[in-house]
């Protein structure tokens, strides 16, 4: 009897663990992501968002909390991030700095810009 038990929860706690991987994989390749090196040019957007160009057929929109006026686009802008990568989603850990001396703003999401290429090109 014992054994029988111990054995139904080895193949319960296997099957927990094996279901999480599965859904972390399948995220992961789903995941939307650059490096802050990657980014070859800044603009905005509209009153929150600015735009990254990370390549010619990727952009991404940041939403800062504070007007993109507010930023002072006459010295570099740069992003700042906590890990290697910024993937799309809710911006932890990412900021914009703009200024002398680099004043940061909170990045609190992060989109793919549309793909506005034509069809066909």
């Amino acid at each position: 009897m014992f054994r029988k038990l111990a054995a139904a929860s080895v193949l319960l706690a296997l099957g927990a663990c094996a279901s999480p991987a599965q859904s972390a994989d399948s995220e992961s390749s789903s995941r939307d992501c650059f490096r802050t090196v990657d980014v070859r040019g800044y603009g905005v957007v509209d009153e929150h968002r600015i735009r990254a160009r990370v390549s010619t057929t990727r952009e991404y929109y940041m939403t800062i909390a504070q007007n993109t006026r507010d930023l002072d686009w006459n010295h570099a802008i740069a992003l700042r991030s906590n890990t290697s990568f910024i993937c799309v989603g809710n911006g932890l850990g990412v900021q914009v700095m703009g200024g002398d001396p680099a004043v940061p703003y909170q990045v609190t999401r992060i989109e793919r810009a549309p793909d506005d290429t034509p069809a066909g090109s």
